[in-house]
C-alpha cells in the first residue's frame, strides 16, 4: 500500500512539474467543539475575547448562515464529523465513517498527504485510512477532562496510546500542529491537516488565568436565557443544572479564549514555516451549546443556539472581508474543499460546493434550510421565517429571524401567519423526503448508530486503566 501511494504522489508530482502548473494549496481545518455562533468577538460579541479567530474571519469570507444539518443523538459531534468527512446528509452519513470516499481520501487521491491530531469521534479503523501521520490524537467523544487526556500516535498501521500528564489537551493539540506545519517548510507535496479540538466542550475548566479571566458579574446572558427572560423557557430545567447562568458562561468563555490562543499559536506557526501565501484556512464549529438558552441545556435541539455554527474560509484567492448570508450545511465543506483545492468532486458527497459563493459567482446554492434533532424536532427556514415543528403532538412555533433572530416571539398564533405556516410545512415535508427521514430510518439511528464508547479521562492511563505511558 505504501509503494502505491508513494508512486501515485510521485506521479503526481511529476505531472505538476511536466505542465508548470502551481502546487495545490495546503489546506489546515480547524474545527471548534461545541462553540457557540455566538460566541465571537468578530460576530458582535462585546463580553469573550476571541482575538486570533477573529482576525482569521476578517481575512477570509464567513458563511454567518451555516448549520450542522441535525442529530438523531445526544452527543452531536458524532453525526456533525460524519457528514463532514463524508459529505453525506444526516440520514444517509455512516457514522462510524466506515462506508464511501471520505474526504481525506479523496484529497489523498489528489495528491496530498494527510495529517491529524485532536479528536477524532467516527471509529479508530476509519482514522487509519484517512490519515498518514497522527499525533496527539483522542480517540473518542467526551474525555471527561481536558488533562491527562488518553492519546494516540500513529506508527505503521496501528495506532498507539499514550498519555501527557497535567497539560491542558488545547496545547497538546497546538504542539502537534505546529510540529508538523514545521516539518513541511519547503516541501512541494501539498498537506491537509485536520485539528479538530476538544474545546470549549464541556466540562468547562478553563486552566490558569483564562479560569478567572471573566467576572461573572459583567457578562451578558443571551436575550433568550430564561434568567435574562423568564418566557422563554420551553423546556424543563434538569438537576444539576443550579449553578449561576453568569459563573457557568464565565468558565465557557474562558475555555473559548484559552482556545483562541492555541489557534493563534498555530496561525502564528503557519507564518513563520512559511505556508501563510500557499495554505487554505478553514475555521469551523461542529454545532452549537445551548447554555441555558430557551430552557436547553445540552446540544440537540433546532434551535439557532443548538443548530447553527460558523464556517470561515480564507487564504489565496479567497476574498478577505467578505460575510455571505447563503445557506451552508457543514456536510458542504467536502466538495468545497475540493474545489477551492482544485480536484475534482467525487461523487460521493451529498452537499453543495460554496466555491461559486466564496468567488462571488453565485449568491446562494439554497433558498431553504431543514433540520432534524431526535426524534420529533424539524426546522425548515427561508430568508426570514423559520419554523419549528414537533412531530409528538408538541406544535409549531413560527420566528421571523430577520426582525427577532433569538426565537423569542412565537407568530404561529397570529392568524397572518398561516399562509407563511402553509408553505413552510410544505417546504419541510419535501425537504423529509428527500433527506430520507422516515420513521423508520430514525428509529434505527437512534438504536443502532450512536457511535462507539470514547474512552474517557479521569486521572487513570491511556486505555482507562493502570498507568500512565508518556510519548516516546
Amino acid at each position: 500500500m505504501n509503494a502505491i501511494k508513494t508512486l501515485v504522489t510521485g506521479l503526481f508530482l511529476l505531472s505538476l512539474t511536466a505542465t508548470g502548473a502551481a502546487k495545490p494549496p495546503n489546506i489546515v481545518f480547524l474545527f471548534t467543539d461545541d462553540q457557540r455562533f455566538d460566541s465571537f468577538g468578530a460576530l458582535g460579541n462585546p463580553d469573550v475575547k476571541t482575538p486570533k479567530m477573529d482576525s482569521l474571519i476578517e481575512r477570509g469570507t464567513l458563511f454567518t448562515q451555516a448549520y450542522i444539518q441535525g442529530s438523531m443523538v445526544g452527543m452531536t459531534c458524532l453525526p456533525s464529523r460524519a457528514m463532514i468527512m463524508s459529505g453525506k446528509s444526516l440520514f444517509r452519513a455512516p457514522m462510524q465513517l466506515d462506508t464511501g470516499l471520505l474526504l481525506p481520501q479523496a484529497l489523498r487521491q489528489g495528491g496530498y498527504k494527510t495529517f491529524a491530531t485532536g479528536k477524532w469521534h467516527n471509529g479508530r479503523e476509519s482514522f487509519l485510512n484517512c490519515f498518514d501521520e497522527a499525533e496527539a490524537v483522542f480517540l473518542g467523544g467526551a474525555a471527561g477532562s481536558h488533562v491527562n487526556v488518553p492519546l494516540n500516535y500513529r506508527k505503521g498501521e496501528e495506532m498507539v496510546p499514550y498519555q501527557v500528564l497535567g497539560i491542558h489537551a488545547s496545547v497538546l493539540f497546538a504542539d502537534a500542529t505546529i510540529e508538523y506545519l514545521k516539518a513541511q517548510q519547503g516541501t512541494k507535496q501539498p498537506f491537509f491537516c485536520y485539528v479538530p479540538f476538544t474545546a470549549p466542550h464541556s466540562p468547562h475548566t478553563p486552566p490558569g488565568d483564562f479560569a478567572t479571566m471573566y467576572n461573572p458579574k459583567e457578562l451578558t446572558l443571551p436575550p433568550n436565557h430564561p434568567s435574562a427572560n423568564p418566557l422563554t423557557t420551553t423546556a424543563p430545567q434538569r438537576r444539576g443544572r443550579n449553578r449561576d447562568p453568569k459563573t457557568s458562561l464565565a468558565a465557557y468563555y474562558g475555555m473559548v479564549s484559552h482556545l483562541d490562543e492555541q489557534v493563534g499559536r498555530i496561525l502564528d506557526a503557519i507564518d513563520t514555516y512559511g505556508h501563510r501565501d500557499d495554505t487554505i484556512i478553514l475555521l469551523a464549529t461542529d454545532h452549537g451549546f445551548s447554555l441555558g438558552s430557551h430552557g436547553e441545556h445540552g446540544k440537540a435541539n433546532g434551535y439557532e443556539h443548538g443548530s447553527r455554527s460558523i464556517m470561515s474560509f480564507s487564504g489565496p484567492g479567497i476574498p478577505q472581508g467578505k460575510r455571505t448570508p447563503a445557506f451552508a450545511y457543514l456536510l458542504d465543506i467536502y466538495p468545497t474543499l475540493c474545489e477551492l483545492a482544485h480536484l475534482p468532486i467525487p461523487e460521493d458527497p451529498e452537499g453543495m460546493s460554496l466555491a461559486r459563493v466564496i468567488h462571488g459567482k453565485h449568491g446562494h446554492e439554497r433558498d431553504t434550510l431543514f433540520t432534524a434533532f431526535m426524534a420529533d424536532q424539524r426546522t425548515i427556514r427561508d430568508a426570514r421565517w423559520k419554523l419549528f415543528s414537533r412531530l409528538n403532538g408538541g406544535g409549531l412555533q413560527l420566528f421571523d429571524l430577520l426582525n427577532a433572530p433569538h426565537e423569542l416571539n412565537d407568530r404561529s398564533s397570529d392568524s397572518r401567519s398561516a399562509p407563511i405556516i402553509e408553505q413552510l410545512q410544505a417546504k419541510l415535508e419535501l425537504a423529509r423526503i428527500e433527506a430520507g427521514d422516515t420513521p423508520a430510518r430514525v428509529s434505527d439511528m437512534m438504536r443502532n448508530q450512536r457511535g462507539r464508547r470514547g474512552q474517557r479521562s479521569r486521572g487513570a492511563g491511556p486505555t482507562g486503566r493502570g498507568p500512565s505511558r508518556q510519548r516516546p
